[in-house]
């Protein structure tokens, strides 16, 4: 009975490990049509009939893969194949926590070793390899070779790719391959958390991330601008105190939270996602998702240590330099009251290479950065260059961080002792450091920038703050800034200013546009400020740069409010919407009609004033747009494109607030300010007929509540055709929106041909139909797109 009861309980643990065992590809029932190929069509793939038929594999169609030759006519076994089209194949990662390993067949003529490859498709450099071998007894049959990924918890694994490698192995050889089994794919999203949930030792200066596998989704919009109510940070659990914060999101996947001020030591907090706030893409509501963590214990005495000085062994760290520049330990050649030190470190720049730069070898430690975020070093140079400070992770290169300082004329032989302020970095993996002296110059910095366009706002970015020389805050920045022409010694040019809120950005607005082709001086004017963190005085802070000789470009005007108009609409859009008036007087008492908005509340404070032009504009033009503002406040302006009112109905827009494309900012209160912008790399082929001027970005900024004045929306002339507008009879019109089982289509008739996408750009149905309805019954929840008779438009389906 023992023995009996024995076998059972095998019997069922083989069968439920078999069920994690998912056939992925056989060539046959699944994936019959899947290809393979090489990223530089070298080695090939081909879908052929099986060689031998035997007890380990009687299938009837294998994959076959031939060595192909490098660009030097050599094989390289480090160039595989991979599935053509993986997220067709795919249609989620491989959930290697429920099973750790693949399994695949394999024909094999001669010794070879297999390495498995599993990546992220479309990133490439997220990987994991696990190889296995056909020995001398193992050819000319099948044989199954297994591929252990124990360890690995990687979420985002959803593309295979196979490598082969062996003594013998040429261009021209083949083996076959067939039934790829593994782990089963994620059928839920997963998520990975920065600090991982339950970690300890955290730093107080933390900055927390949750990333997916899938995606995030506001209930009304696609990209989530405002996280308002959708994620949190607390005391102790979900339930906790909410500690103020910030939050980003990138690619839609990956959200970040950063603290306002630093977190508390030896206290446990809770971040995470609030229950039904957000959608994944299939329509499925976010919820329990979230992790705790515990901050450090604060250290006790000197906080600050020395790393490197070159007088003990222990602090003569080695540095070795990329390319052929130079590094040596050397007696300090001008010993003075700043550095007294006997040996310093040497650095000679080769001339014309960007790789001048040294970095510790062998690497420190892992950096902390919970107790104090800053970085000195004294530098002695014998002419004015730029000195890169990067902190950075060995071997992950890309994960670093990064200041540069302008080393003046005025501060070249002599010892400068530099500060860098890492207050705003919470990496913990950090170990290595390198420094960069002018990397891509001769060994000598150049003028300053030229082609700078003629309504340019400039700035001066500090990692340390400006402060007023008793320490208060800058009330008025034209006081302590400067804008010449030429030099510092030429004529001032007129300028507004404002700084940022952490007081390290000053921003200069001229006001009125540079003159073509004109050189221009600006700066912080010397001993005005100090550095708030070491009370230094500020001085040889400027800059010089070149306008561009190209002209101002030709703009039309699209709204002026007196008479002058190639608008069909221009309204306020809210829920409710703001009240505007579109003849009201100019604020400043011109004679002239300008729009009034007042800004509620609503959509977070996403508020808007729409124009609807008359025709797209013409995208092969200068794309230049402009328009003046009166604002009561100083804040931030959002400006967007789009070939559609609403969000939902848009199939195309572009708009600012983007790193390479940031919001213009209001530096002037109760005066008129003219914004110039240039979006150069819009495509040309565009039919944007809808403009959108946000003022005051959200309920974080200035803005709600107030009133403010608009005039002379300007930009590239309007196409020659007319646009299909909101309002004409021929528009395809989708209702209701959004849905759960029937949706409707308005101005169609006869017959109709529908498609149907899903949010990443799939095709998931096509049909033609009669009929002025259809049915999204048997979709997931989620945003879809659905392109009537050529006309696209956006739905949720509930």
């Amino acid at each position: 009975m023992k023995k009996a009861l024995l076998f059972t309980l095998l019997l069922l643990f083989n069968l439920s490990f078999s069920q994690d065992e998912v056939v992925h590809v056989d060539f046959d029932e699944n994936g019959p049509n899947v290809t393979f190929e090489s990223w530089n069509n070298s080695s090939s793939f081909a879908l052929t009939a099986n060689p031998v038929q035997d007890e380990v594999n009687a299938s009837q169609n294998v994959g076959q893969f031939t060595a192909g030759a490098d660009d030097e006519g050599n094989f390289d076994s480090n160039i595989g194949i991979g599935i053509t089209n993986p997220t067709t194949v795919f249609t989620s990662p491989f959930d290697l926590t429920s099973l750790n390993y693949f399994k695949m067949k394999i024909f094999a003529l001669e010794e070879v070793t297999l390495t498995f490859h599993l990546e992220n498709s479309p990133d490439w450099g997220n990987f994991h390899e696990v190889s296995a071998s056909v020995g001398p007894d193992e050819l000319n049959q099948w044989v199954e070779l297994t591929f252990d990924f124990s360890g690995i918890t990687n979420i985002f694994m959803n593309n295979i790719v196979i490598k082969v490698s062996g003594t013998d192995w040429v261009v021209g050889d083949y083996l076959f391959f067939d039934d790829i089994t593994g782990p089963e794919l994620y059928t839920s999203p997963a998520f990975i958390y920065n600090p991982e949930n339950g970690s300890t030792e955290i730093s107080v200066g933390a900055i927390m991330d949750i990333e997916t596998n899938d995606k995030f989704y506001d209930p009304g919009a696609v990209t989530i601008t405002d996280f308002s109510n959708k994620v949190a940070l607390r005391v102790d659990d979900e339930n906790g105190e909410d500690i103020p914060f910030e939050a980003t999101i990138s690619n839609d996947s990956k959200i970040t939270i950063t603290p306002d001020n630093d977190l508390d030591y030896l206290t446990t907090y809770w971040f995470g996602a609030i229950d039904n706030s957000m959608y994944h893409s299939n329509g499925s509501s976010v919820t329990g998702v979230g992790a705790t963590f515990t901050t450090k214990e604060a250290v006790s005495g000197d906080i600050n240590v020395m790393l490197i000085d070159y007088e003990t062994p222990e602090t003569s760290i080695p540095f070795e330099s990329w390319g052929s520049a130079g590094f040596a330990q050397t007696p300090n050649p001008a010993p003075d009251d700043v550095n007294p030190s006997s040996n310093v470190g040497q650095f000679t720049h080769p001339g014309g290479e960007w790789s001048s730069t040294i970095e510790t070898s062998p690497e420190l430690d892992v950096i902390d950065f919970a107790e104090t975020p800053y970085w000195n070093v004294k530098v002695w140079a014998d002419k004015a260059i730029n000195i890169v400070f990067k902190l950075q992770n060995n071997v992950n290169w890309w994960e670093n961080t990064e200041f540069t300082y302008s080393l003046s004329e005025d501060e070249t032989n002599q010892w400068v002792q530099l500060s860098f302020n890492f207050s705003g970095v919470t990496a913990n993996n950090y170990n290595r450091i390198q420094m960069w002296f002018d990397g891509n110059t001769e060994g000598g910095s150049e003028a300053g920038d030229s082609d700078v366009l003629q309504y340019s706002q400039l700035s001066i970015t500090s990692n340390f703050a400006f402060v007023n020389n008793d320490g208060s805050d800058i009330e008025n920045p034209v006081s302590v800034l400067e804008l010449k022409e030429n030099n510092s010694s030429g004529a001032s040019v007129p300028f507004y200013a404002t700084i940022s809120e952490n007081n390290n950005t000053f921003t200069i607005v001229p006001v009125e546009v540079l003159s073509t082709g004109g050189t221009y001086w600006f700066g912080v004017q010397d001993g005005a400020v100090v550095f708030d963190e070491n009370q230094q005085s500020v001085s040889g802070i400027n800059s010089t740069f070149t306008v561009t000789s190209n002209p101002m470009p030709n703009m039309e005007v699209y709204e002026d409010f007196d008479g002058n108009s190639q608008c069909l609409v221009v309204e306020s859009l809210g829920d409710p919407a703001g009240v505007y008036n579109l003849a009201a007087l100019d604020p400043s008492g011109d004679d002239n009609t300008v729009i009034e908005w007042t800004k509620g509340s609503s959509w977070s404070g996403w508020e808007r004033v729409h124009f609807q032009l008359s025709a797209p504009f013409d995208g092969t033009l200068d794309d230049v747009f402009s328009f003046r503002v009166f604002s009561p406040v100083t804040t931030g302006i959002r400006f967007k494109l789009a070939d559609a009112t609403e969000d939902w109905e848009q199939t195309g827009n572009y708009e600012t607030g983007s790193e390479a494309f940031p919001d213009p900012l209001i530096v002037i209160e109760n005066q008129w300010q003219t914004f110039y912008l240039n979006i150069s790399d819009l495509a040309d082929g565009v039919n944007f007929d809808h403009i959108f001027i946000f003022i005051g970005r959200g309920d974080g900024e200035p803005g709600v509540g107030s009133t403010f004045y608009i005039d002379d929306l300007m930009g590239p002339a309007l196409q020659g055709s007319a646009s299909i507008n909101d309002f004409e009879s021929n528009e395809v019109v989708l209702y209701p929106n959004p849905a759960k089982d029937i949706i409707f289509i308005k101005n169609v008739s006869g017959d109709t041909l529908i498609k149907i996408y899903d949010i990443n750009g799939r095709l998931i149905r096509e049909t033609n139909t009669n009929s002025n309805s259809i049915s999204i019954s048997d979709l997931n929840r989620g945003f879809y797109f659905i392109n009537v008779n050529g006309q696209v438009k956006k739905i949720i389906k509930n």
